[in-house]
């Protein structure tokens, strides 16, 4: 008789424990219905099925899935080759907050890729994406701002927060900064640690060549004392994980 209870009781927690999953994982799928469509869509895409995949994503898209309009625009951008409608898709989703549809938005507008050249907007929308410590948005907004407005100074202000994020080409402008004087003053024991920095970093050999080559060339310039301080100094900066460090 206590083994029939026993086994009644556990059939009937079993039971109510499944009923409760089956509300959690419901109400889920109905707080966000866009998740299965959106895995619905990478499947698709990843099988080569873009046709299927861009019908997935609209669909996520229609219930106000950002990611999907993101996702939308890589597929515009890349397969379908649209530029305008990339641009479109990227732009919806960048002004609900997604910081790499809002780079893409300003790389749009600065090469003028499905739309007519803007740097105006392109430093905007970079400037959106460079406020939530983005690295990428950061360094191209510095770079924005140096070569199409020549604001040395704030440029320079940005590298550094690019830097600061372990970013290579924001060191490796940082010493070009400290070599010319832009936006700082010139210092070549600083432009020594940011080359050091940027061979440490970088992943590409064209970079750490680049680097590498720079630092080289700026050796010839610098006394052994400098070069001893620059060396301490960068040691530093990598023991502090490349925070707090003498960028200015």
């Amino acid at each position: 008789m206590s083994k029939i209870f026993a086994k009644n009781n556990f059939s009937k927690i079993t039971t109510i424990f499944l009923f409760f999953w089956l509300y959690v994982y419901c109400g889920l799928i109905l707080a966000d219905p866009s998740k299965n469509l959106i895995r619905e869509g990478l499947t698709f895409y990843d099988k080569g099925n873009y046709a299927d995949a861009l019908q997935s994503w609209k669909s996520a898209s229609q219930v106000g899935s950002r990611e999907a309009d993101f996702l939308l625009g890589f597929l515009y951008d890349g397969v379908l080759q649209n530029d305008k409608e990339a641009l479109s898709f990227f732009t919806k989703a960048a002004s609900s907050g997604h910081i790499q549809a809002q780079i893409n938005v300003g790389l749009k507008y600065e090469k003028g890729e499905g739309t007519k050249i803007d740097k105006e907007k392109a430093l905007y929308w970079y400037s959106q994406a460079a406020l939530y410590q983005n690295d990428i948005a950061q360094f191209r907004l510095a770079s924005l701002l140096q070569e199409e407005y020549g604001n040395f100074k704030e440029s320079h202000f940005w590298f550094s927060k690019s830097a600061q994020l372990g970013n290579p080409e924001a060191h490796l402008a940082l010493a070009t900064n400290f070599i010319l004087g832009r936006g700082v003053d010139k210092n070549l024991t600083l432009a020594h640690v940011s080359c050091n920095l940027a061979t440490l970093l970088s992943r590409d050999i064209g970079s750490i060549s680049r680097s590498i080559q720079l630092r080289t060339e700026l050796e010839t310039k610098m006394s052994a004392d400098q070069i001893k301080r620059a060396e301490k100094l960068s040691r530093k900066c990598i023991e502090k994980n490349f925070k707090d460090c003498i960028y200015n």
